[in-house]
């Protein structure tokens, strides 16, 4: 009769022959995991830089369009939100507005530096416009 010492011997050497193809697979599976991690990360962080300069442009149309603002003070609004939403970012992006007739059209565009150093062409160039119709009141018929 065996000893119930000797019973669990085998069990030990299966689970350390687990052990080692668990820490194999690991090793396998955790790069990639990492590189669609930062993947994701970096396109968050894209899709934000390009919601900000919208809202920068919007900001600046509707702020400019406003009855007795000029067109400088929206352009001023939109650098504003853009260096509150992207910080150091935000102030390399360019505004420019323009107050042509009865509208004011206001577009920040610049280029957003990507987080990831090995990929080629490191920035994605962002542009937003946005056109609002001045703001002013008028005598009734």
């Amino acid at each position: 009769m065996r000893s119930p010492r000797s019973k669990r011997w085998p069990l030990r050497v299966l689970a350390g022959g687990e052990q080692a193809q668990t820490m194999v697979e690991l090793a396998i599976v955790m790069p990639v995991l990492l590189i669609v991690l930062i993947g994701v990360v970096q396109f968050a962080l894209v899709y934000h830089a390009k919601n900000v300069a919208a809202t920068a442009a919007q900001e600046g149309a509707r702020f400019a369009a406003a009855d007795g603002r000029t067109v400088s003070e929206g352009a001023d609004r939109a650098r504003d939100v853009l260096e509150s939403g992207l910080g150091k970012k935000g102030a390399d992006f360019s505004v420019t507005a323009q107050g042509e007739g009865e509208t004011v059209v206001v577009r920040a565009e610049g280029d957003y530096s990507l987080i990831i150093p090995w990929v080629t062409g490191s920035s994605i160039p962002i542009a937003a416009t946005s056109e609002v119709r001045k703001e002013a009141f008028r005598s009734g018929p």
